[in-house]
């Protein structure tokens, strides 16, 4: 497959995503907004599995899970760099797990 280039992509995109505590959603959807040039982010609610050492509810150690939310954020290594080193200043000890994955992108216009 040949993808030609244009300007609405990214060079060296990646998609950067975040699994935290449903709680620090609005701070961390503030800090990816501040700190990143490319406006486009995912939020998403949803249940999981977390080996952070926050405790848990009673309702959660009842129905196994956590309320947690994903950001995805499309960016480039550059800038997913300069996040997590802001969330290690800025979230220590609040059980953030990151990853990013290499992307294709493009605008159909």
């Amino acid at each position: 497959m040949n993808l030609a280039m244009n300007p609405a992509m990214t060079p060296n995109a990646i998609m950067f995503t975040l699994i935290a505590g449903q709680a620090l959603e609005a701070e961390l959807v503030d800090a990816l907004s501040e700190l990143a040039e490319y406006p486009l982010m995912l939020v998403s609610n949803l249940r999981g599995h977390n080996d952070t050492h926050r405790s848990l509810s009673v309702a959660e150690q009842v129905e196994g899970t956590l309320p947690l939310v994903r950001l995805s954020l499309h960016t480039d290594e550059a800038t997913a760099l300069k996040l997590i080193d802001y969330l290690r200043d800025h979230f220590q000890c609040a059980g953030i797990r990151w990853w990013s994955t290499p992307i294709s992108t493009g605008l159909i216009e």
